[in-house]
């Protein structure tokens, strides 16, 4: 039987064989990101209370929109 050992990124999960690896996944992920604007839908348009659409920007002030 072989032990194997893995690195994981904190970020998205995903495996690695080397730490090296791991560690630039997680740097290469955008991390605390400001949600700045959220758009919503009436009651009587949609069943749910979350919002349909969220914008969100990085520290370098990138922004993108994410919809349900």
């Amino acid at each position: 039987m072989k032990e194997i050992k893995l690195y994981q990124c904190d970020v998205c999960g995903t495996k690695y064989a080397e730490k090296l690896k791991a560690r630039e996944c997680e740097k290469y992920h955008a991390k605390d990101l400001e949600i700045t604007t959220r758009d919503y839908r009436g009651m009587n348009e949609s069943a749910g209370k979350f919002p349909v659409k969220i914008w969100v920007r990085s520290k370098d002030g990138t922004e993108v929109m994410y919809r349900r």
